[in-house]
């Protein structure tokens, strides 16, 4: 997905976001917001895709500012507050890959620019997808051997947990988060924190420091896991932005819920609806 004008107001407001918590000095904040709008005003009109231009932005805001994880607080914040949340709600989705879909999308609800007790509400609402593709899923799941799960925000690893436990009774699954701090996407840092790590048998990080999936900056490891797999589930926005751009049809399956205007027209859905669907674009040449 490319950007579109409404993405301009989004981006410049977390150039600033991030100023704001990368440092409490006015002066150095400042300057950080000034070279992140250098680059927000460089590469907008190009019409690149918006993750792209959110993660070159906020590496020039980490970098100006010395904070190498501005969004440490609101993360470990969130995950506290996503770990109440499954305990309380884990028992509502049941043990088969339809509810677990539903109980990992709800987690993509947990997000930096909504306020925390807003999403303690809405976990408390019913989960259907407006695109629902999950049967679709699980069919080819029967004939997979890799699964590739692509992590989205930090909170979210509480809510993915109970699927890819389910996924890996049924195929060879490979989580992974991002390498480096980049707003509040989950890292393999946080991940062993969170004591999923432990847990899991093969984690990977996508080699970048960037939100979705900026294929170009992947690590060859990454890339190798990427080809290789049967099956890729992609998890929010920032990951489809990327991955719609250039996956493979009928690989990629994208679980999201769609929190802005854009993306929800992208994928042809009211705002705020929950997506269960695999991609349908086929230029992705791999490598």
């Amino acid at each position: 997905m490319r950007t579109v004008p409404e993405c301009y107001s989004c981006l410049e407001s977390l150039v600033r976001k991030t100023a704001e918590l990368a440092t409490s000095n006015f002066e150095l904040r400042a300057r950080a917001v000034r070279e992140g709008m250098k680059v927000l005003e460089q590469e907008f009109p190009r019409q690149r895709i918006p993750t792209q231009i959110a993660g070159e932005a906020q590496r020039v805001v980490r970098k100006v500012s010395g904070n190498l994880d501005p969004f440490r607080e609101v993360k470990d914040r969130e995950m506290a507050v996503a770990a109440r949340l499954v305990s309380r709600i884990r028992d509502r989705f049941g043990n088969d890959g339809a509810g677990l879909m539903r109980l990992a999308v709800l987690g993509n609800a947990v997000d930096f620019f909504k306020d925390l007790d807003a999403v303690v509400e809405q976990v408390d609402h019913p989960v259907n997808f407006h695109l629902d593709e999950t049967a679709a899923f699980v069919a080819r799941l029967e004939r997979a051997h890799l699964v590739l799960y692509l992590a989205d925000n930090a909170a979210e690893c509480f809510f993915d947990y109970p699927l890819i436990a389910w996924l890996a009774e049924r195929a060879e699954v490979v989580y992974a988060p991002k390498a480096g701090p980049v707003q509040n996407d989950l890292t393999l840092d946080d991940l062993i924190r969170a004591g999923f790590a432990a847990k899991m048998q093969n984690i990977i990080t996508t080699g970048t420091d960037t939100p979705g999936l900026d294929w170009e900056l992947a690590s060859a490891e990454f890339r190798e896991i990427f080809n290789r797999a049967d099956l890729v589930l992609a998890k929010g926005m920032g990951n489809y932005e990327t991955l719609s751009e250039f996956a493979p049809a009928r690989k990629v399956f994208f679980l999201l819920m769609a929190k802005c205007r854009p993306v929800a027209r992208s994928l042809g859905v009211p705002l705020d609806s929950f997506v269960a669907t695999f991609s349908s674009t086929s230029s992705f040449a791999g490598g």
